[in-house]
């Protein structure tokens, strides 16, 4: 038998695979309606090496930014600082010519833009001129919501018109009763009919975007409705994304039938070299995970004109750099205030290069630690101002639903997790 022709298929799949292999470590993840441009492909080259010398001073501008449209938010979800009454800064909204200036400075740069984080986005009537803005120039644009609220054909056609090339639905659960358990004061028909509002107004404009994600978030009360939330998903012409919901306090999956999106690892902090984070009153911080403005490393500037520091200058900052050091080979020890300090991600840092400098191999290291654990941290530290928070727990819609059918549901779910 002639095996040339096998030999010849196997070498080419081989060829594939590694030209793959090098395009993924060359090029960027390659967001929906990201225009990739040689000033932005060199940044990102120039970042990724920096953080993989953990430079202290970097020269790169950030891959990705998450703005903070506005900190208000219409719903109550129990697990959340918003939800349950906290003040972290100000109650406003981020103001256009604010993200203008913002993004003359980066935007060249930027891949991705979130424009959310601790509030509802779409409560900001100025967010579809912001994401106008940022799609202009090429960037990537996402927001996450709870699509909770009236919307007018008008506001979903300016959506539409934006250039907005993500949606994140927040919801989770398939019917009125469980969908409300977390999110609270949340009106489920509402939502699906204002993503149908959307999908018209798609139609009638003739965009393929923006793509709706029906983002379902998996707690102990809601396994069971997973297939019914695919089966709306199809009905409604959303894509559907399926998450382990983290939660403060012990993890609600004890046995561990479910994956959260990623596992706690040993590796720098992408946020400190790679994302931007600003607030709706031009705080800046170092990562989404943070809430209160005693954690922010930096103001920015505001429209107005004012001679605060630019982005530049607040990303090399004291703050910033003495972040960055807890990630040397050596890791610094000399800002314990700063709230990066106690971060999971540093700790499991400095755990790793205590254990190599033991002299043990680095393979022999362990992360004991879970995702829920960077959760439970920010959720306890809190600045004196704030008040003791008492979370609401998170419990199954019948505790005596038969547990021998809830088991087989979770095994034939876990798959799609």
């Amino acid at each position: 038998m002639d095996m040339r022709p096998v030999l010849v298929r196997k070498a080419i799949n081989r060829s594939r695979k590694a030209a793959a292999d090098t395009r993924a470590r060359l090029l960027p993840t390659a967001y929906s309606g990201m225009r990739l441009t040689p000033k932005r492909l060199l940044n990102y080259w120039r970042s990724r090496y920096e953080m993989w010398r953990g430079v202290e001073r970097v020269r790169a501008r950030p891959l990705v930014l998450t703005v903070e449209a506005t900190n208000v938010c219409n719903l109550r979800c129990p697990q959340c600082f918003t939800g349950v009454g906290e003040l972290g800064r100000e109650k406003s909204m981020l103001h256009v010519e604010d993200f203008r200036r913002l993004l003359d400075e980066l935007g060249d740069y930027l891949l991705k833009v979130e424009f959310y984080n601790w509030g509802e986005p779409l409560l900001n009537k100025q967010l579809p001129q912001m994401i106008r803005l940022a799609a202009d120039k090429g960037i990537a644009t996402v927001i996450s919501t709870n699509l909770s609220f009236p919307m007018t054909d008008e506001r979903a056609e300016e959506i539409v018109r934006s250039g907005l090339h993500v949606i994140g639905l927040s919801a989770d659960g398939a019917t009125q009763g469980v969908y409300e358990q977390y999110r609270v004061r949340g009106d489920l028909a509402l939502v699906l009919a204002n993503v149908d509002r959307l999908n018209a107004a798609k139609r009638r404009l003739g965009s393929a975007t923006p793509r709706i994600v029906y983002s379902y978030h998996l707690f102990a009360h809601n396994t069971h409705e997973v297939d019914s939330a695919r089966a709306l998903a199809r009905e409604h012409e959303m894509e559907f994304s399926l998450m382990k919901g983290w939660v403060a306090g012990a993890d609600w999956d004890t046995e561990g039938r479910y994956n959260f999106g990623f596992h706690p690892s040993v590796g720098r902090c992408f946020y400190l070299w790679q994302q931007g984070v600003v607030h709706n009153d031009s705080g800046v911080a170092p990562c989404c995970a943070t809430f209160y403005k005693e954690d922010d490393f930096a103001e920015l500037g505001a429209a107005s004109g004012d001679t605060r520091q630019s982005f530049r200058d607040a990303w090399n900052n004291d703050a910033f750099r003495a972040a960055r050091r807890m990630f040397a080979d050596d890791p610094a020890h000399d800002r314990r205030d700063l709230v990066c300090y106690d971060c999971p991600v540093t700790r499991i840092w400095r755990d790793y290069r205590e254990h190599v400098r033991a002299g043990r191999p680095a393979s022999a290291f362990e992360v004991h630690a879970a995702y829920n654990d960077g959760w439970n941290y920010f959720f306890a530290r809190r600045p004196s101002r704030a008040k003791p928070l008492e979370l609401i727990p998170l419990v199954p819609v019948n505790a005596n639903r038969d547990l021998a059918g809830k088991a087989a549901a979770q095994a034939d779910m876990s798959d799609a997790v």
